[in-house]
């Protein structure tokens, strides 16, 4: 699936601009960007307001605010102005009153095909967040036994299914589970988690990986203790 982003206006109206790994893009009002957000769609943006460029070895781009104004990530961080951020697939940024939804596809090389997908991104510390891992044999060895690995979560966050085994060209869904830790080596906030898939036996040094960000609520955690004076 070709990496692109979904712009929307504030009246609803949205259109789809693919992403070239090859280039920088640009985004503004002026007609030279390569994305034009015109003045009569929504307010809020200046003539070259921002830029993308794609991250080497990866499939996130990076967003680099050139404005004077901050941009919105999610629903509660901020891209402040000259700042930098990388994005990753289904994130959403706000731009004036423009909305970015980046579709940033699966991971593939060439043999194993890899994406994830979270319905609702948000980690709240007394719920459990689902996503559904969907592996894909593109090679031609049959009966491969492939192996997952979650990055930027530590084992006490997660609960992973096995690698599923497929012959050429099938494809299965494996759950991954997360639950708040409720302890501090994870901090509140956006954090991309990539799974990556191998199938050392079948194929011996290949990997794909897919990345999402979650949103982590804030855990709080208070302690009182009293001590009596002696009078």
């Amino acid at each position: 699936m070709r990496n692109r982003v979904e712009v929307i206006d504030r009246d609803g109206w949205r259109k789809e601009y693919p992403l070239d790994r090859r280039a920088i893009l640009h985004i503004g009002s002026d007609s030279r960007n390569d994305i034009v957000l015109e003045g009569g769609r929504g307010a809020g943006i200046e003539a070259r307001h921002a830029q993308l460029i794609a991250t080497p070895g990866s499939r996130s781009y990076r967003l680099v605010n050139l404005s004077q104004l901050p941009i919105q990530l999610g629903s509660a961080r901020i891209l402040p102005p000259r700042g930098a951020v990388d994005l990753y697939d289904r994130d959403v940024a706000r731009i004036g009153e423009h909305s970015f939804r980046f579709l940033l596809g699966e991971g593939v090389s060439n043999s194993i095909s890899v994406s994830l997908h979270f319905g609702e991104p948000r980690l709240s510390t007394d719920s459990l967040l689902e996503g559904v891992i969907t592996v894909q044999n593109l090679g031609t060895v049959p009966g491969a036994q492939f192996k997952l690995s979650v990055e930027g979560l530590t084992p006490d966050w997660y609960a992973l299914g096995p690698g599923p085994i497929l012959f050429p060209g099938a494809q299965k869904d494996v759950l991954l589970q997360i639950r708040h830790a409720k302890e501090p080596s994870i901090l509140a906030g956006l954090r991309p988690v990539t799974v990556r898939a191998v199938a050392p036996d079948a194929y011996p040094g290949e990997s794909a990986a897919a990345t999402q960000s979650i949103e982590i609520a804030s855990y709080y955690s208070h302690a009182i203790r009293l001590t009596l004076a002696d009078d």
